[in-house]
């Protein structure tokens, strides 16, 4: 009788430093949803032990999804933390230096899962770019409600439940999980990008596409030649 197929998946290989054939060696499916009142959310999936095909080494990935979760929605952790998976961070050209810095430190305490101290971190971020604009406003609540005349309503809305998300890792110590803390970083990256990027991208155009212009009204007009004038053919003499 014939074996059945194991499972492959590419994976980023550590120690090939790329993304190599793994075969999966080992799986158990786990539902952490206990019947408790005070029980962590629920959580289910399958954690997996990955050989890679080229070299032997082994990784261990939580495959998991949760209640808080969108429906068929599912996160991969790798244990050890691949070396590919870390978040880069964005640059953004009038970002001043302070605000700079800080997204920076925000970026890195994503990167090494230091969830409550990125979160507090993107709540003070979201103060500084307050600050900076000279959104004013007695309390956050107030100064995200300022950023109404320069940003879309919904964003607006939206930026509240990053205010209670900040509010619960810096009053409460209750660390957000990953996948959360992942699209709020989408969101200050599109704020940040809106406010410190766009109008110099924009402007930048601008300058390219006159400065194109001027160059092509610079440049000398190419005569046009004449194509010669062809004579009139003769009719060869009758016989």
């Amino acid at each position: 009788m014939a074996e059945p197929e194991k499972k492959t998946a590419w994976i980023y290989c550590n120690a090939c430093s790329r993304s190599t054939r793994h075969i999966v060696v080992a799986s158990k499916t786990y539902n952490n949803s206990g019947p408790e009142e005070d029980a962590p959310p629920a959580e289910w999936g399958e954690y997996r032990l990955w050989s890679c095909a080229g070299c032997d080494t082994c990784t261990m990935e939580d495959y998991y999804t949760a209640a808080y979760m969108p429906d068929d929605v599912y996160e991969s952790i790798f244990h050890p933390k691949r070396m590919s998976s870390s978040r880069p961070s964005k640059h953004f050209v009038n970002l001043p230096a302070k605000l700079n810095s800080l997204y920076s430190e925000i970026i890195k305490s994503y990167n090494e899962s230091l969830h409550l101290l990125c979160a507090a971190g993107l709540r003070s971020l979201l103060e500084g770019v307050c600050a900076n604009k000279e959104i004013r406003g007695g309390n956050l609540e107030a100064k995200i409600e300022g950023m109404k005349p320069s940003l879309p309503e919904s964003i607006v809305t939206n930026l509240h439940e990053f205010r209670f998300m900040g509010n619960r890792a810096v009053h409460e110590l209750e660390a957000p999980k990953g996948f959360e803390l992942g699209l709020a970083l989408d969101v200050i990256e599109d704020i940040l990008n809106f406010y410190y990027a766009l109008d110099y991208k924009a402007s930048l155009l601008a300058k390219v596409r006159a400065a194109q212009r001027e160059t092509a009204q610079a440049m000398p007009a190419i005569p046009s030649v004449a194509a010669p004038a062809q004579s009139a053919q003769v009719p060869p003499p009758s016989e």
